[in-house]
């Protein structure tokens, strides 16, 4: 019992360990060490906050951007549409045509919840223009500052300085067109943690007006090329002669009929074979422009030199033309001819006067003929005609499976009792009849040709 009570009471007189006899001090540094891992925790958890918000605002605000684009595409496209009616010769209204484009803009803005930052003045390649009509450009970069503005509060527009816009070549036209600078202030929720509390979003959209045309030229593939090859407007056929007769009516656009377009003797009225060089053109150089179109912009109507009437009973002609069976094409359509002379052309200005012959002068009012290679076409319209293939069942049932037969010894295809040897076959998509065919910006004036508009940017 004394042992054990001696042992006690030892245990009771030892000292306490050291790790237990704690300082003030050492309190001190501990309690700074535990709040400074706590500010860290703080800082990371505040990092990872502000991540996943801008994270998730970001996604909001690219959702935000798709609707802001396309609230900017229909303000541009409301401002082109108001060109368009001042284009077709509309009564101006109230306040001008400035002011109406400009209302036009911001009232498709304000329906779609976005805030106009600039609208433009473009011509019809989208370049935007100064008060004077030249670019507004600094080398190939955009320079709004100096821009027109849509609603500038002095009711102008800029001057037309060149009729004749080139796209690649940055030479600008006249006004055609509204780019209108769009924005919103998008709101944010995690990102609201670090003070940002919107985020901006910009786009911008161009829209132009004009003529209705083919906006394509012939450089962009198969689907824009013109073949130098001209056939009438009417349904031809061939006597027993094998000369072209007319027995009436006209090519229809239905897209399933199947038409043998026959080529009857070197006789005006019939096929023509196009150069869009003249004077020249023969055989090879026809084959060319089949393989490589090299059509210019061909305002309809126009006239067109013909260097060759008829069947050319040329097997390389065909080739070049079988390579496009199954292909919607663009093909002249003529009704009239002309033959002033060598080298000569028709008045282009009066080829829709036929008091002043159709700007045909040398030719009789009802003979607008002539004899012989080398003469002109008048062009009113374009046939989209799809060439016939060997995997179309309405052209094998009608014993074509080729687009083109025109090497002269195919009466057993051609000749549906006109005694042709040689033709072409395909359906008609559809026939266009005003604007410009190929490259170009349109042709026509007032209320005479359709106005159309286009968002291109």
């Amino acid at each position: 019992m004394t042992r054990l009570t001696s042992i006690l009471a030892a245990a009771v007189r030892r000292p306490t360990p050291r790790s237990l006899n704690v300082s003030p001090r050492q309190r001190s540094r501990r309690h700074e060490s535990a709040g400074q891992a706590l500010v860290v925790m703080v800082g990371g958890m505040i990092a990872v906050l502000t991540m996943v918000g801008l994270i998730i605002d970001g996604g909001s605000a690219w959702a935000e951007q798709r609707i802001v684009q396309n609230g900017a595409d229909a303000a541009a496209e409301a401002g082109a549409v108001v060109m368009g009616q001042q284009f077709a010769g509309a009564t101006a209204p109230l306040g001008g045509w400035d002011a109406a484009i400009s209302s036009a803009v911001d009232a498709s803005a304000a329906a779609n919840g976005i805030a106009v930052a600039g609208k433009y003045y473009t011509d019809i390649c989208g370049i935007p223009l100064k008060l004077d009509g030249t670019a507004a450009l600094t080398g190939t970069s955009y320079n709004l500052p100096v821009a027109a503005r849509v609603g500038n509060g002095l009711g102008q527009q800029p001057a037309a300085v060149n009729t004749t816009p080139d796209c690649p070549s940055l030479t600008v036209g006249p006004a055609a067109g509204v780019l209108v600078v769009a924005h919103k202030d998008v709101r944010t929720y995690f990102a609201n943690i670090i003070g940002l509390g919107t985020i901006g979003v910009t786009t911008q959209a161009t829209a132009a007006t004009g003529f209705l045309q083919e906006s394509c030229s012939a450089d962009q593939g198969d689907a824009c090329s013109v073949l130098p090859i001209a056939i009438p407007v009417n349904v031809v056929s061939c006597d027993g002669s094998n000369r072209p007769v007319f027995p009436g009516g006209q090519y229809q656009a239905d897209a399933t009929t199947v038409y043998k377009i026959p080529l009857c003797s070197n006789d005006p009225g019939n096929v023509g074979w196009l150069s869009w060089t003249p004077p020249g053109g023969g055989t090879s150089e026809l084959i060319r422009s089949i393989q490589t179109p090299d059509n210019p912009p061909i305002l309809l109507p126009s006239w067109q030199l013909v260097t060759s009437t008829g069947n050319v009973n040329s097997s390389g002609v065909e080739s070049a033309i079988r390579a496009y069976d199954g292909k919607i094409i663009k093909i002249p359509q003529f009704d009239l001819t002309c033959n002033p002379g060598p080298h000569q052309s028709p008045d282009q200005t009066k080829v829709s006067d036929s008091v002043a012959h159709n700007g045909c002068l040398s030719a009789a009012v009802n003979d607008l003929g002539g004899n012989g290679q080398n003469q002109w076409y008048r062009i009113p319209s374009f046939a989209h005609f799809q060439l016939c293939i060997s995997t179309d069942a309405a052209c094998v049932a009608a014993g074509a499976p080729f687009g083109a037969y025109v090497s002269g010894n195919d009466r057993a295809v051609c000749d549906t009792g006109n005694g042709a040897t040689s033709c072409l076959v395909g359906k008609f998509v559809s026939i266009e009849s005003s604007g410009t065919i190929g490259p170009g910006v349109g042709g026509g004036s007032g209320t005479s040709k359709a106005v159309g508009v286009q968002l291109i940017k």
